[in-house]
């Protein structure tokens, strides 16, 4: 699956097709909220877009890392159950 152009998520039909899952995005996948700095798309939780922003790419995609590793860790520890 290859990866999209940066998507704003403030835009109300991009937000309504990744909540209802007409949009399919993969961890990492570069979004924008608005006019701000682009941030890393990590999961969508009960309507709500998880992602990780904010600082530079590097810390942008060190939080991705640490976020996406904790979100695979529950989604195993839930399986479990």
């Amino acid at each position: 699956m290859k990866f999209l152009p940066t998507l704003d998520v403030w835009n109300s039909g991009i937000h309504s097709a990744i909540i209802n899952g007409q949009l399919k995005l993969q961890v990492g996948q570069f979004i924008q909220c608005g006019d701000g700095i682009k941030s890393r798309f990590i999961s969508v939780n009960n309507g709500v877009i998880n992602a990780a922003h904010g600082g530079t790419n590097k810390e942008v995609n060190f939080k991705l890392n640490q976020r996406a590793s904790i979100r695979r860790l529950a989604i195993l520890r839930s399986a479990k159950k």
